[in-house]
Formats: C-alpha cells, structure tokens, sequence
C-alpha cells in the first residue's frame, strides 16, 4: 500500500456532493463522510429574565486521502494552492447601515432618520451609497468575477494532469 496524505473540512449539506467533485479534480478519494446535527439547550438571563435558548449546528464533515507517489502531484498541488487561495471578495454589509446598539432594522432607522431631519438624512444616506456602498460592491462583484475565470481556468489547467 503506498503512502497517503488526508485532508478533512466541513461543509454545508447542500454543497456535499459538489465539494467531493470538486476535491475528486484535485485528485483527492472520498474516505469519510459524516453529517452531524447538534442541538444544544441552556438558559440565559437577559435583563433580569430567565430565557430558554436553544441553538443547533447541521453540517457535513468531509475526509478526503491522496496517494502521495502520484505522478505530477508537484504541480497539481500548486494549482490547489492557487485555486483555495485566492482571496475571498469583501461585500458590503448593507445598504441601510445603522449602529448596532439600535434594535430596529436599518431601513427603518433610516426611514425615521430621513423624517426627522426634514431630508438631510436622505442626502447623508445618498453620499453614503454613491461614495462607500456601490464603489465596495463593485470591487467585491469584480473580484468574484475575477476569481471565477482564474478559478476556471486552472480546473482547465488540471485536466491535463488526469
């Protein structure tokens, strides 16, 4: 039996099968696939009430083995380490930002802000779109467009090794 390397993540249900494809172009073998649900109860005090608060976790572990003595591995590596690390586009939060500490969605704040300040709020919200919101979104839109081709290109690059 010749030697191996192995590599474990989690993953979301619903991206299982495409992340085993995936892994499998990288030449990467399926050993192990473990979905876990947990569901854990506890009780919180939140302003001097008792709060019953429930959380829960549903994902798929994944664990994947590759023969180590495989020809071209050198280079199938390196298009692995291109194709995992190219950096992940930075979206902005949102289009109705508002401090934290406020317990109303930012629509409304904003809504109210706009009301309250006879349209000044308005032009403040319009700077903020045209001179933060939109310039963000459109480097991070860029960038995962740029991640796609570089992305398509390197699984087109890895054939070659199959």
């Amino acid at each position: 039996m010749g030697r191996t390397e192995s590599k474990s993540f989690q993953c979301h249900p619903a991206d299982e099968q495409e992340q085993i494809e995936l892994m499998q172009k990288f030449h990467w073998s399926l050993t192990n696939s473990q979905e876990i649900k947990t569901v854990d109860n506890y009780q919180e005090v939140r302003g001097g009430e008792l709060y019953q608060v429930r959380s829960s976790e549903h994902y798929v572990k994944l664990t994947f083995s590759r023969d180590i003595d495989l020809p071209n591995l050198n280079e199938i590596k390196k298009l692995e380490s291109e194709y995992f690390g190219l950096p992940s586009p930075d979206y902005p939060r949102s289009m109705f930002p508002f401090p934290s500490f406020i317990p109303i969605p930012g629509f409304l704040f904003w809504l109210a802000f706009w009301f309250f300040t006879f349209g000044i709020g308005f032009v403040i919200w319009l700077i903020y779109i045209l001179k933060s919101y939109k310039p963000k979104k459109a480097k991070a839109e860029s960038l995962a467009q740029s991640n796609y081709e570089k992305r398509n290109q390197i699984l087109q690059e890895l054939e070659k090794y199959n």
